[in-house]
């Protein structure tokens, strides 16, 4: 692993922007690998110019062959068409968390991408003959493009996923331009209406949280769509964030409560987790559950009332969210960087509103650059890599079945 991220990547390497799709495979999981072994600047920069080269190629544009250089004077199998649809799937996802980790805006434009949504799962031998699904060009409408994939029988946690991603992409929108003191209320009154179109949307009890042994839904499709429930929780988690306390205060106090009830569905989440996948699933899912145990931490500082029961539920939870943590790094650096950055800025004294409300308006994302100094001086010392590396299958990741990308 170390020589290939030695070598120079092949947006530096070739002199033209065509690269096969073996070759482009080897770089997505580099940059997957990166993120999660060896957080930075440096691992963003590397999915940045891995977006950039998609977009150079045409991946969002699969479906115009004159706008896509990836089918250079040939024609393509509508298999291998299927493979450099994951490709850019793949890519949407790293673009998507990478940069809202780092309250950055996205490379990925929602309205440029024309590449349809996959077909072909891991029992299938080729392609189905069925409709392409497209994302929507507004997010408002992404309840209509749920419906059609739950409608048919595609591959439908991975399409689920992705549009999980999409919204929760929004949420990190609203977060970053909160974050540079702009007015975000129509944006995020909007996010909220489209959010509950799309948890409507959903086939009935896909958001409960246990696994649907009655319908033999495997480990790893239950998995794979808690991976989506964290990221609706986690939407609404961002944009229940109350601001400007002394403006309002009944809304403010509103909005912390819903927080706190996102809070408790993701810690329910946590409940049902089962850590034998947890090698197949995207640690970037420990972004969520940063932010999470750092607004429970919050949550229970506010309570004044030693013998309030939710007292010992949240701490409860805080302590079930950080054993979660500690599982993912065992195999990855990332989520070891996460529970050092919050056992340095949690605290254990009593906040009032106010307090909170002063807090929040300094909101970070962890990997923020002003954030990740404060860990990156004692995290990466502490864990040269994971305990097993056997546990790391990077071609299990590319598989279909468990693309379960995340944040």
């Amino acid at each position: 692993m170390e020589s290939l991220l030695a070598a120079t990547e092949f947006s530096q390497s070739t002199p033209d922007f065509q690269v096969d799709l073996a070759q482009f495979r080897r770089e997505c999981l580099l940059a997957y690998y990166t993120f999660h072994q060896i957080p930075g600047p440096p691992a963003w920069m590397r999915i940045g110019r891995l977006t950039r080269r998609a977009y150079a190629m045409g991946l969002n544009q699969l479906e115009v062959n004159d706008m896509c250089s990836a089918y250079g004077s040939r024609l393509m199998a509508e298999d291998e068409i299927e493979d450099w649809r994951y490709v850019w799937w793949c890519v949407y996802c790293l673009d998507s968390y990478s940069n809202t980790s780092f309250s950055a805006p996205f490379l990925v434009e929602l309205e440029g991408i024309n590449t349809a949504l996959v077909r072909r799962s891991v029992d299938d031998s080729e392609v189905p003959n069925l409709p392409k699904i497209f994302l929507p060009d507004s997010v408002d409408d992404l309840w209509k493009t749920t419906q059609k994939v739950i409608s048919t029988p595609c591959e439908r946690e991975f399409n689920i996923h992705i549009i999980t991603t999409t919204i929760l992409r929004q949420a990190g929108i609203v977060l970053r331009l909160r974050c540079t003191k702009k007015r975000v209320r129509d944006k995020t009154i909007s996010l909220k209406n489209t959010l509950a179109s799309l948890r409507l949307a959903l086939p009935p009890g896909y958001l409960n949280p246990t696994r649907n042994a009655l319908a033999a839904e495997s480990g790893a499709h239950h998995h794979t769509r808690l991976t989506n429930l964290l990221h609706l929780h986690m939407t609404r988690l961002l944009i229940s964030l109350p601001h400007d306390f002394k403006d309002n205060e009944e809304e403010w106090i509103n909005g912390w409560q819903q927080s706190l009830e996102c809070c408790q569905d993701i810690a329910l989440i946590v409940e049902q987790w089962n850590n034998q996948f947890s090698s197949r699933v995207d640690p970037a899912i420990c972004l969520i559950i940063f932010m999470t145990i750092w607004v429970t931490n919050l949550q229970r500082r506010c309570i004044a009332d030693s013998a309030s029961p939710l007292l010992s539920h949240l701490a409860q939870a805080e302590n079930m969210m950080l054993l979660f943590l500690e599982q993912f790094s065992r195999i990855w650096a990332l989520p070891h960087i996460l529970i050092q950055l919050f056992r340095n800025s949690s605290a254990e004294d009593l906040l009032v509103y106010a307090d909170v409300d002063q807090i929040l308006s300094q909101l970070k994302m962890p990997l923020h650059p002003k954030t990740f100094h404060r860990a990156s001086t004692f995290s990466f010392g502490a864990v040269d890599g994971p305990e097993d590396v056997d546990t790391i299958n990077l071609t299990d990741l590319w598989s279909p079945c468990t693309q379960g990308l995340s944040v």
